[in-house]
């Protein structure tokens, strides 16, 4: 029996380039299921100009970058995928992502895996160190295994924060945050229910969707301690999925980045091809708005 992929993406800028992932989705998976939130308030255009077989999250929710509201669309995005359909796996990802791989063989390697989510996690401890499973299909992305970044992961999610309301540029309203070296009172956290974190973007199947879309009191707990934090969205998922009994996690995530510019990933362009292509990638992230590099993997996955 044939199996199949449904998409959700997360974007809030950019339409042209979001409708160009879109329509190469279709074109490389036969036209999958396709379910986005984009934040209109950021970006304004009419979901009329998209094919009709694209949903969109009505109404959206307000996001902002480093915040719960991420979360809370992804999984909005998620709903709204199986409402009606559902599919074999789902792909979490951005309207700066791209696929890189025929579908064909993401299929046939997804069937044949035996594993239930490709999700880049790692324990937070308070005692960082080097990982035991770094990133070896894409080393760049060995930056969330660094020490610095497994401090920085036990300050924002199990540590003590103080915060207070700023203006940034808009003008908006944000926070300042100030990390205090011991944890946090009253924390989700414990033996049984252990902290991960990890890269946000992840391919899981159809399980991992019921156990998204189906929170438990713990959950409902972890996602109050959350909305507070800085980048949840490198929290929530993977400490949900990384405390589920018996579920298979690869943390070969598939995905191509390159993270060694720092926090976030740099731009990638026709240079990095070669090594794109050589990862065995089924994804890539992220790209500016007409690339050059897009139109090479276009011919490439034509």
């Amino acid at each position: 029996m044939s199996k199949r992929i449904g998409f959700i993406i997360l974007s809030h800028a950019n339409p042209p380039q979001l409708l160009r992932l879109v329509r190469c989705l279709q074109r490389v998976y036969d036209n999958p299921p396709i379910a986005c939130h984009h934040d209109f308030a950021q970006c304004p255009f009419s979901p009329d100009e998209f094919p009709s077989e694209v949903r969109f999250v009505s109404p959206h929710i307000n996001t902002r970058w480093g915040q719960f509201s991420l979360v809370a669309a992804a999984l909005r995005a998620l709903k709204l995928l199986y409402r009606d359909v559902a599919p074999d796996w789902f792909v979490l990802m951005s309207g700066a992502d791209y696929p890189t791989m025929r579908s064909e063989k993401v299929l046939e390697e997804l069937a044949s895996g035996g594993v239930d989510a490709l999700l880049d996690f790692r324990e937070i401890t308070d005692v960082p160190s080097n990982s035991d499973f770094p990133s070896a299909e894409n080393p760049a992305l060995r930056y969330y295994d660094s020490p610095e970044h497994l401090a920085l992961a036990w300050q924002r999610y199990v540590g003590s924060n103080v915060w207070f309301p700023i203006i940034r540029s808009g003008p908006r309203i944000g926070r300042h945050t100030i990390y205090l070296p011991f944890p946090a009172w009253r924390l989700p956290f414990g033996p049984r229910f252990k902290a991960f974190c990890g890269d946000q973007w992840f391919t899981g199947n159809q399980k991992v969707a019921e156990i998204l879309l189906n929170p438990t009191d713990k959950h409902m707990q972890l996602r109050r301690h959350l909305r507070l934090r800085t980048v949840p969205d490198e929290c929530y998922y993977h400490t949900i999925l990384g405390n589920t009994p018996h579920l298979r996690i690869s943390r070969a995530t598939r995905r191509f980045a390159d993270w060694r510019c720092g926090g976030h990933p740099r731009n990638l362009g026709l240079s990095d091809l070669t090594a794109i292509t050589s990862s065995n990638a089924y994804f890539a992230r992220k790209f500016a708005p007409d690339s050059p590099v897009l139109n090479e993997i276009d011919r490439m996955l034509s």
